[in-house]
């Protein structure tokens, strides 16, 4: 069993146990874990059990999953504490935090709240001005003291920021050093994570153990003030501030004085630090906020650099796995064309992405056939590939000689419908060629027509067809049959041919293809394929396709 821990945007946060396998999480009523969230999907995530282990999977969410503020890409192992972004609702899994944070309504900003200073304005000081300027020239021996303190500080906190560590150290080290270095009872460190991006409490500490269990409550009109005005904001004493004294939250957290400073990396607010006193009845001074601000400035720029050195480590290992998966799909595809004494057997694939869901085969079936196949799964990418290394798998499984082709693919149809999502299906076309008389048997579950255009010019589509692979359990099919005379070719493709689209979004249609195959009766397979993707090429002037695109010419000599 695990437990979410579930921290809606807005509503009561509540404990959710799953004893389940598989448990659904999204906006929609079926799920599991139904969240009344707009900005999450119908369908958006599933925590999944594998033995003693959980993970987490994105369902093809809109807005994308993201654990400790990393969208994830592929199922992703949790581990007690990890924080999942689902919409704008926060689980934590496996261990509830000590101190919940919360953002709470408050008026506008009290008569107490008598220092907002721009952060721009702060960092353009010199670190040896002094916030309180005194209108005498002499020098304040005690202004002196503090921004050489500051600058002792920030020198120590520089070198302690110098080298890399995962995220969740660094934030870790991060707010150990502000709490060390500016005195509060409870601070908390926000980021701006998800889509559409939140305010999220990443980390808090509270160096008073005498309120660890208690939520944290942060009023919503300092942090838009800070947001709004990238500004530092100084709540001098709420406590005795007449239009916040009477709020339930303050109340309750009995602060006394509060410090909210952004997260400015030099470009944008990537978050904020929030910090209040309760037991220390002192108020924070304009020295704390300066010190805070050049803090806050510092973690920012680190924060975002190690984001980028995380997000360049998983390109390259996501760069990695994506070229051994390349290699692993080239395999699939025939090495070379067969060259039977009968017939010319040409075929090529390009991908729209490095790995897509298209497939072709020429498969042995002893002295005399050879089954022919062009497969196109729906979508592209890594998902389409693993559907279409499964279906090649499965078909390995059943082609035989003699096999009844309309079963074989009533098969197919069920191991697709049992092994994808409701949205995922695949158009196939099998084959099966008679090498000494030219006949063809064949079953089309929702392909393209091939074309079999005869050694005079004339066309003919193989239209008999069915439902895809996947689209309905329980479909049947039917067995259609052609013959290939001497001279004549035959053309199988995927839509990435025919879908092809010009500068001006015109398609390459069939009409086009058709003219090819109709011509050059005197061209090789290999030639005819060729000159058919160089013509789509040259209409769409792309190099690389949109969709994945896959062509088969066969060609009885004569």
């Amino acid at each position: 069993m695990a437990d979410l821990f579930v921290y809606p945007k807005e509503g009561e946060p509540f404990a959710y146990l799953t004893d389940r396998d598989r448990t659904r999480i999204g906006r929609a009523a079926d799920n599991d874990l139904a969240l009344a969230d707009q900005f999450s999907s119908s369908h958006h995530a599933a925590l999944i059990r594998r033995g003693e282990k959980f993970t987490i999977v994105d369902a093809g969410s809109k807005n994308g999953t993201f654990v400790n503020g990393i969208k994830i890409q592929e199922e992703t192992e949790l581990a007690n504490g990890d924080e999942i972004l689902v919409g704008m609702t926060r689980l934590i899994f496996g261990k509830r935090p000590l101190s919940h944070v919360e953002l709470v309504e408050a008026g506008p900003l009290g008569e107490n709240i008598n220092t907002i200073v721009n952060v721009r304005d702060i960092l353009k000081e010199s670190a040896v001005e002094t916030i309180t300027r005194r209108p005498s020239a002499a020098l304040d021996p005690e202004a002196v003291r503090r921004e050489q303190k500051i600058l002792l500080v920030l020198n120590e906190v520089s070198q302690s920021l110098i080298y890399h560590m995962p995220m969740s150290d660094l934030l870790a080290h991060i707010m150990d050093l502000i709490t060390e270095n500016v005195s509060m009872d409870r601070a908390v460190l926000l980021l701006r994570e998800g889509n559409p991006p939140q305010l999220v409490p990443r980390l808090v500490r509270i160096p008073n153990r005498e309120m660890k269990d208690l939520n944290v409550r942060i009023s919503q009109s300092v942090v838009r003030t800070a947001l709004d005005k990238n500004s530092a904001v100084l709540v001098s004493d709420l406590q005795s501030d007449t239009q916040y004294r009477s709020q339930a939250s303050i109340i309750q957290s009995r602060i006394h004085s509060a410090l909210c400073v952004p997260l400015w990396d030099n470009k944008e607010i990537i978050g904020l630090i929030y910090g209040d006193r309760v037991s220390l009845v002192e108020p924070f001074t304009p020295d704390d906020m300066k010190l805070l601000t050049f803090l806050a400035n510092l973690a920012a720029i680190k924060i975002e650099n190690a984001r980028l050195f995380d997000q360049a480590l998983e390109k390259s290992r996501l760069d990695r796995e994506l070229s051994l998966a390349v290699q692993i799909q080239r395999n699939f595809l025939p090495k070379e064309n067969p060259a039977p004494a009968e017939f010319d057997l040409w075929g090529t694939n390009f991908c729209s992405s490095r790995v897509g869901g298209d497939y072709y085969d020429f498969i042995p079936l002893g002295p005399t056939s050879v089954g022919l196949t062009v497969a196109d799964v729906s979508g592209h990418g890594v998902g389409a590939a693993l559907l279409m290394a499964s279906l090649r798998a499965a078909l390995y499984s059943e082609v035989r000689p003699g096999a009844s082709l309309d079963a074989m693919a009533a098969k197919l149809n069920e191991f697709v419908f049992r092994s994808s999502e409701s949205d995922s299906f695949i158009s196939f076309f099998y084959g099966e060629l008679d090498k000494s008389t030219g006949e063809l048997h064949y079953v089309n579950a929702g392909h393209n027509a091939p074309i079999l255009a005869g050694r005079s010019g004339e066309i003919r589509r193989l239209t008999r067809t069915g439902f895809c692979l996947g689209m309905f359990a329980g479909a049947d099919f039917e067995v259609g049959t052609a013959r290939l005379g001497p001279g004549d070719r035959l053309c199988l493709f995927t839509d990435g041919i025919t879908e092809s689209r010009s500068p001006d979004q015109e398609e390459y249609g069939e009409e086009r293809l058709l003219a090819l195959l109709g011509t050059n009766a005197a061209l090789s397979a290999r030639e005819t394929g060729e000159r058919i993707v160089a013509d789509v090429r040259a209409f769409s002037r792309k190099d690389d396709p949109e969709d994945d695109m896959t062509i088969v010419i066969v060609q009885r000599i004569g």
